[in-house]
């Protein structure tokens, strides 16, 4: 007899069956695959969209996979929640691939400027970024004359700053430098140029003020002739980040780092995975990034190990090598479909939007171990499917009864079996 564990999740109580049998393996191909079946109300239509989605961080059925119910933030306009890897069904053929969340910008703040790159958890939501404080930068002096000390009371601009003076105490000519820094500096702007090329023409006596202008201070000595570098380190930003999941809530928020006038990642950057880029780092308001999954970021692996087209039938079925998941021990399981897919941000309204998934409203999903091989079904789920589902209505989809039964999930199974 089988025994089962429950999950409380968001929007779901996930049943995980935990005993199987297992068998004896192969030569030359996979060792271990699922089996995947779904049987809709209606005939499969090529031109509808079936996406069988996975979430293999290991979190045991916390964060989905999830449809998406509503705009603005469609995404790819169906999946949401945490999404690593999925099958689609459409255009007559099964395709297998790996999602890439894409991060965007929404509001820019407190010298947040630029966002890169995907970030390394696939779970998708909104980050509120607050720079809290800023660490200057303290400034180093070598070299033999009269600087004694350097004092940061404001620069943020990284690099090396190189001072040559004559024994009066006079800067010479072609002798006052500054490189920024690769990770942290800029090019002098403005007022802070115009101190440095004033220093550089020569014939200036060097005072404490003299690198005001760049928000330094200087400590000196009698006059003296001497050449001397000062190095101003990056300044250091320490940044709140509050995740709103899209599946779990708002989170607690949690510290990270930033670097001023950079987009290198620190060792412990806001959004793991993602480049950040800034400038002079302030409190004034904070920004705001969004992770998303977005059509056309995603890596396509190819096609299922095996499948079987509809050829006009109510059923979708394929089977996949289990080394697609890249030993996750654990993973979540959602079918989603719908009638079209929405991106335009200005369609908000869900009556407007014509999906299926698991459960009344289509976010349940099972959550089952990797190495419990066994079949799984919609029958002894704790949250089955439910024909002619309320998120099939979308009275102003537009979608006709014909899409509304190609799309409806009537029964599923999962089978994981070594070979």
């Amino acid at each position: 007899m089988s025994t089962y564990r429950l999950w409380l999740v968001t929007g779901a109580i996930v049943a995980v069956f935990v005993a199987g049998c297992a068998r004896g393996g192969g030569v030359g191909g996979p060792s271990a695959v699922m089996d995947v079946s779904a049987t809709f109300n209606g005939p499969v239509e090529d031109n509808l969209y079936y996406f069988f989605a996975f979430n293999s961080n290991g979190d045991d059925g916390l964060t989905g996979p999830l449809p998406v119910a509503a705009g603005p933030y469609w995404g790819n306009g169906w999946g949401t929640g945490t999404i690593s890897y999925y099958v689609q069904y459409t255009a007559g053929d099964y395709t297998v691939w790996k999602v890439n969340l894409v991060p965007t910008l929404t509001t820019s703040g407190d010298g947040i400027t630029a966002v890169s790159g995907s970030p390394t958890s696939a779970e998708a939501g909104s980050h509120t970024l607050t720079v809290t404080n800023v660490a200057l930068g303290t400034p180093t002096v070598s070299g033999a004359g009269m600087i004694q000390s350097v004092t940061n009371d404001s620069d943020q601009n990284a690099g090396t700053l190189s001072i040559q003076t004559s024994a009066a105490g006079q800067t010479v000519a072609g002798g006052v430098t500054f490189t920024p820094a690769a990770n942290g500096g800029h090019a002098l702007t403005g007022a802070a140029l115009a101190a440095i090329n004033a220093l550089n023409a020569g014939g200036v006596a060097l005072t404490t003020s003299s690198l005001n202008d760049l928000g330094l201070t200087l400590d000196l000595s009698a006059a003296v002739a001497g050449t001397q570098t000062v190095v101003i380190p990056p300044a250091v930003g320490t940044v709140s980040d509050v995740f709103n999941s899209s599946s779990r809530g708002t989170q607690p928020a949690v510290t990270r780092t930033l670097t001023a006038n950079s987009s290198t990642p620190t060792a412990t950057p806001p959004i793991p995975g993602v480049t950040i880029t800034t400038s002079d780092l302030n409190t004034s308001g904070p920004a705001a990034v969004i992770t998303l999954t977005v059509g056309g970021s995603d890596t396509l692996l190819g096609r299922p190990y095996d499948r079987t087209l509809p050829a006009g039938g109510n059923q979708l079925r394929f089977t996949l090598d289990m080394a697609t998941f890249g030993g996750a021990s654990n993973l979540s399981f959602n079918i989603i479909t719908t009638t079209r897919l929405i991106t335009d941000p200005t369609i908000t309204d869900p009556r407007q939007h014509c999906y299926d998934g698991m459960g009344l409203y289509g976010n349940n999903y099972i959550t089952f171990v990797t190495n419990n091989y066994t079949t799984y079904r919609n029958s002894s789920a704790l949250y089955p499917v439910v024909p002619n589902a309320p998120t099939l209505l979308a009275p102003l989809s537009g979608a006709t009864d014909a899409q509304r039964n190609a799309i409806d999930i009537i029964d599923w199974t999962v089978t994981l079996r070594r070979l």
